[in-house]
């Protein structure tokens, strides 16, 4: 193997850099449209390019001992076994050692662009999976209620997910949030969107017969056109009297006691 290390290294070198010039240039379709969507892609380039020298590797090594050592002919005598290399062993380990403590620290020092709201004050939508549609409750205005989700941009905006019969999961591509929706249990994704656009929401979770039809529309408009929209829609169920209606809002909902799924947990408390 005397010869074999430097052409080796040479081949990995080679590949390694091909490798991360594709990374660099290569157009991977990752969500571009809130803050938190930056934070995320810019953890998920991170692990390709530390990634990619290690994926090379392995597969170097693959394809050069099965080209290079391959059996030619028939053999004679047993080949004799080579003893462990005790400074290749501990350069690998170092190497996996210094890679794993870096990665984690970048994911204890960014985990708050992912995990914490961006400023203050926070508009709060409540999202409500059901099968097989997303409802949406604005709190701020009077708890109403609408199967389209309307967000201002530029505006930190908490998320309050829940569910009403089974486990769904709220997906936002375009803007990297995607959050399980959990009967009884309140989860919380924040974002704040920086781009007008029309997305669809889509369940990213199994949860039924018509799983795959479970998506509806989302619009992020101006915060003059939100305030606006909001108003209006709120007056509107004020007048017809479906606000009236709606049950009191709550962070998390239990199914209905006609359903398959377990009533609440009742307090015990004396």
């Amino acid at each position: 193997m005397r010869g074999h290390g430097p052409r080796i290294a040479i081949i990995w070198f080679v590949a390694t850099v091909i490798v991360e010039i594709l990374l660099i240039i290569a157009p991977i379709p990752m969500g571009s449209g809130s803050a938190r969507a930056a934070g995320i892609n810019q953890t998920i380039l991170m692990l390709f390019y530390v990634g990619a020298p290690i994926f090379v590797f392995v597969w170097v090594m693959l394809l050069y001992n099965v080209i290079v050592f391959r059996a030619r002919g028939r053999e004679t005598a047993e080949p004799v076994p080579r003893p462990d290399s005790n400074p290749i062993l501990f350069l690998w380990a170092a190497l996996s050692f210094t890679i794993v403590i870096f990665l984690a620290g970048w994911g204890t020092f960014t985990l708050h662009e992912v995990s914490e709201p961006n400023g203050h004050p926070l508009l709060h939508i409540q999202v409500i999976g059901q099968q097989w549609f997303w409802s949406y409750r604005y709190p701020s205005y009077g708890g109403m209620e609408t199967r389209k989700l309307y967000v201002p941009i530029n505006t930190p905006i908490e998320f309050d997910i829940t569910s009403l019969d089974v486990t769904h999961s709220f997906w936002l591509y375009r803007w990297d949030i995607k959050e399980d929706a959990v009967p009884g249990v309140h989860t919380i994704a924040y974002a704040d969107i920086h781009q007008i656009a029309r997305i669809n929401a889509v369940c990213n979770e199994l949860c039924g017969l018509y799983h795959g039809y479970m998506h509806g529309p989302v619009r992020s408009v101006s915060k003059t056109d939100f305030v606006s929209w909001a108003k209006k829609t709120e007056a509107f169920e004020k007048r017809t009297g479906f606000l009236k209606y709606l049950p009191k809002f709550s962070y998390v909902y239990y199914p209905s006691s006609n359903s398959f799924t377990p009533p609440p947990p009742q307090d015990q408390s004396p």
